[in-house]
């Protein structure tokens, strides 16, 4: 099923880093940026029920403007945080120019039709996408005037730190791709990671997708993500497979992940729900409680989530 959503917040994707004039610190060598000790920490979340496509939209946009109507109040407002989850199984496209009639299928969307997933289509930039379980996706949201980060340099640190992560499980990677897409491959034709984001007022919002287990794998083989036709999807699990290893569960990478942003960004991180905190923090905390009661009464009506594409003989 399609849905057009009225959506408040848009993405821009990076699909390519522009030559920078300078080399980001801690990209190019063993350093990192400078702790900020005047920053406060950084809040996480991590979401054990898999939240549909409008309800992480629905986070990023209720905590971005709680954060900015207090500054137009003049209240402090320095809270940055972090959301790692996966989503319910989910296509999306963004609207473009050259869109089609929007009252006839969208062309990708006509090869995902009745398979198990929602297709949704947004007024972010790029090419279709998907999102499901088995597949670890995190939305920093944070405001990069008060860190002093370049937005190149903000992309760059991504890509980095999920390189590592990769890399550090033994396998051999690569980014940005050698034609200068951004993500993770593994040569030129798997693309294990992507990253998406979009900034407004210089805060942060959307962020990357790493496909952790096999299974986004077979939603991604029916159509052609972001557009790179020569290119297929692949997980950690699948590569590590091909070395005779084991490869980590979702919940492992999203531990793993949260001190590798702490040391990449210079900031310390601490879990949501951890003592302390004023309004600006209970109020955050009162819509993740929200979107996670909304998440698991879709699960609970939905029966649960197809784990593989429903597709028919040919």
């Amino acid at each position: 099923m399609r849905t057009t959503l009225p959506l408040r917040l848009s993405r821009t994707l990076a699909p390519r880093l522009l030559a920078p004039a300078q080399a980001c610190p801690g990209t190019s060598s063993k350093t990192v940026p400078q702790k900020d000790a005047a920053l406060p920490p950084v809040r996480y979340h991590v979401f054990r029920t898999p939240l549909p496509y409008p309800q992480g939209l629905e986070l990023q946009h209720r905590v971005i403007e709680g954060r900015l109507q207090r500054r137009e109040r003049g209240e402090s407002s320095a809270q940055d945080v972090m959301f790692l989850l996966e989503h319910t199984p989910t296509y999306t496209t963004g609207r473009r120019d050259n869109s089609p009639n929007p009252d006839t299928l969208h062309p990708e969307e006509e090869k995902v039709q009745d398979v198990g997933a929602g297709f949704y289509i947004t007024k972010r930039g790029g090419q279709v996408t998907y999102h499901g379980p088995g597949q670890i996706v995190g939305y920093p949201i944070l405001d990069l005037t008060a860190m002093g980060t370049p937005t190149r340099c903000y992309v760059e640190y991504l890509q980095s730190l999920l390189r590592e992560y990769a890399e550090d499980l033994g396998l051999p990677v690569v980014a940005p791709h050698e034609d200068g897409h951004v993500g993770v491959f593994h040569g030129r034709d798997e693309k294990l990671a992507s990253i998406g984001i979009h900034l407004r007022h210089r805060i942060t919002s959307h962020g990357f997708a790493m496909n952790i287990t096999p299974e986004p794998v077979p939603w991604f083989d029916l159509v052609t993500a972001c557009g790179l036709t020569d290119v297929r999807a692949v997980s950690v699990a699948q590569l590590l497979e091909r070395q005779g290893k084991r490869g980590p569960s979702v919940a492992d990478c999203a531990d793993a992940l949260v001190p590798r942003f702490a040391k990449t960004f210079g900031r310390e991180f601490v879990p949501l729900d951890a003592e302390g905190g004023g309004d600006e923090l209970r109020a955050i905390r009162e819509i993740v409680a929200d979107v996670t009661e909304q998440a698991e009464t879709a699960q609970r009506e939905a029966g649960g989530w197809p784990t593989r594409p429903r597709v028919k003989a040919q």
